[in-house]
């Protein structure tokens, strides 16, 4: 209880009552005292003067105790009185079983008065245990000493009175002491009220409650306390709300960015995982708040005892996990210079390796395809210039063949030339409402001889409309051409070509079903790269540049389109061209 500064503040009043009406009850009661004291004193001294007056005659030459007696009769109604000669011996008293006739006293101040001195003492009688005081008065005649009064006065009285005055002194401090205890209550409530209650609030902020006010009612201290309180609470809320909102943002920037990021502790505890680190490191669980320097470790290949005793800044390592190539980029969380934690950045590059992969290879494949027919135009060039010219038939079959090479390098050239001008956008289209029916019976009348020529059978299961889809003509047809042109290639003699169309209200679907060779399905996911092909040495004995079907999916998704091949090896292939219809 005494733990509360209500409680000491009540004990501190009481305290300084209690002190002060001791100090005051003490200088009060020592004031009473003198005074009644130095009132007695007085008193006495002034009837010993008067009885001295009365007694002088008495005493010289002889003292005469019957007329002594008669005079001090009338003056010890009230008090003692012994009258004694010049050697203190008794004449005469009020009080003979006390002071004797011819008793020698010699108490200090008959001593004193003896020598010509009035004197005083006060001392507690051992009969009655009462206080008396004693004042011996010298009669002179001259200087010289014929009788001492000696007075002798009960101090009853005056300590009743003090006892008294004690009495009153220790009720009104009891009821000081009570009515300092319930306003000292009161008081200390006004100032403890206002700290209760606002630690009360504090706790209610501590526990994220920020919704406190606290009423203020009065305008001192305790009043600015409070509205310094209720300010704290609104800052303290609107910078939390902050806190808050620009967490949420962090939060849903790393939860939706396409890197995985991995915050862990010193000590390798997972502070925050994303969801594309999960899916990177194909991780089933959350890790957070768990050890993760293991997995890591086993994982990414990181020591992270390494890391942690390291200065430098920052690194990045390529990893491996699964299928996939990971760019794992570390940076420490250092404060004062001590690594307290430690961040990781993963990059899904995956994609970036292999296009970087196609990219080397469509460099080689362009190179190749360029080197074999000017390899091939040179050396027939030499042997005519070295003298096959001289032979008409020899040198008229070497320049067949170094035009037919120069026109599979213009065929290249183009269809290089074109490539580039789809991924720059730099194609002119003419588009129009056609039917697709329309371009397809062109496109196979083009290749109906072909087919016919090698002995195939060709089917074609068309409606005689279909919507309208806005297309560029010749672009589609090239589209067409080129897919049954590679049908005719890849199928043997007596196979069968089919071609069928279906449309809905927003597609139309042309699809060309060939019974061939077929495409292995190792080699389907690639077969609309750049000079890719799936039998090198057949395909350019045929005369492909293996850019047609490149080029025919770039015109496709030019028009919104989107072109699928399926395949089975020996049995066949079938290619779907879909195309959006005018709404």
């Amino acid at each position: 209880m005494f733990k509360s500064i209500q409680w000491k503040l009540v004990v501190i009043y009481i305290m300084l009552i209690l002190l002060a009406m001791e100090v005051v009850g003490i200088f009060l009661v020592q004031s009473i005292e003198k005074y009644h004291i130095d009132t007695l004193s007085n008193t006495l001294d002034a009837k010993a003067q008067l009885i001295s007056g009365y007694i002088q005659r008495h005493l010289s030459p002889v003292p005469r105790p019957e007329e002594i007696n008669d005079v001090i009769k009338g003056f010890g109604q009230e008090m003692g009185i012994a009258i004694l000669d010049g050697s203190a011996s008794v004449i005469t008293s009020t009080d003979d079983t006390r002071f004797q006739r011819g008793m020698k006293l010699l108490t200090p101040e008959i001593t004193q008065a003896s020598f010509g001195t009035a004197s005083m003492d006060t001392r507690i009688d051992s009969r009655v245990k009462m206080p008396y005081m004693y004042y011996a008065y010298p009669v002179k005649d001259g200087d010289s000493v014929i009788g001492i009064i000696y007075l002798i006065s009960s101090m009853k009285s005056i300590y009743d009175t003090i006892s008294s005055t004690k009495r009153i002194l220790l009720t009104a401090t009891l009821i000081s002491l009570l009515v300092t205890g319930v306003l000292g209550f009161a008081l200390s409530k006004t100032i403890t009220g206002p700290i209760q209650e606002v630690t009360k609030k504090a706790a209610s902020l501590a526990r994220g409650d920020f919704d406190q006010k606290i009423e203020v009612k009065s305008d001192d201290e305790i009043g600015k306390l409070t509205n310094m309180f209720n300010f704290l609470t609104t800052r303290l809320k609107e910078t939390m709300e902050e806190i808050s909102d620009e967490k949420e943002k962090l939060e849903a920037i790393l939860i939706n960015m396409a890197d995985g990021v991995i915050a862990l502790n010193e000590e390798g505890v997972v502070i925050h995982i994303n969801p594309a680190a999960r899916q990177m490191l194909a991780l089933e669980e959350d890790y957070t708040g768990k050890g993760f320097s293991p997995k890591l470790e086993r994982l990414l290949k990181i020591d992270m005892k390494q890391l942690s005793a390291s200065d430098f800044d920052s690194s990045e390592t390529l990893v491996h996990v699964k299928d996939a190539i990971l760019k794992c980029i570390y940076a420490p969380l250092k404060r004062k210079n001590r690594i307290v934690g430690h961040i990781l950045v993963l990059q899904d590059i995956t994609k970036q390796h292999r296009l970087e992969a196609m990219r080397k290879e469509f460099v080689a494949n362009v190179s190749h395809e360029l080197r074999t027919p000017l390899t091939t135009i040179k050396s027939y060039a030499e042997t005519l210039l070295d003298g096959a010219m001289e032979e008409k038939e020899l040198s008229y079959q070497f320049m067949n063949v170094i035009n037919n090479e120069a026109d599979r390098m213009t065929r290249l050239v183009n269809n290089l030339l074109e490539l580039s001008r789809l991924d720059n956008r730099e194609t002119k289209w003419d588009l129009k409402a056609m039917d697709s029916v329309a371009i397809l019976n062109e496109v196979i009348t083009k290749m109906r001889v072909n087919i016919q020529r090698k002995g195939q059978v060709l089917e074609v299961n068309l409606p005689e409309k279909s919507p309208e889809v806005f297309v560029d003509k010749d672009k589609i047809e090239q589209v067409f051409q080129n897919i049954l042109s590679n049908a005719n290639k890849y199928t043997p003699e007596g196979g069968k070509i089919i071609i069928g169309l279906d449309y809905t209200d927003s597609m139309v679907s042309i699809s060309f079903k060939d019974t061939g060779i077929g495409i292995p399905n190792e080699d389907l996911p690639r077969i609309f790269e750049r000079f890719y092909r799936v039998d090198k040495t057949r395909s350019r004995e045929m005369g492909g540049t293996g850019l047609g079907l490149s080029i025919a999916q770039e015109i496709i998704r030019a028009h919104d389109g989107d072109i699928q091949i399926d395949s089975e090896p020996g049995k066949g292939t079938c290619v779907t061209v879909c195309i959006p219809t005018i709404s």
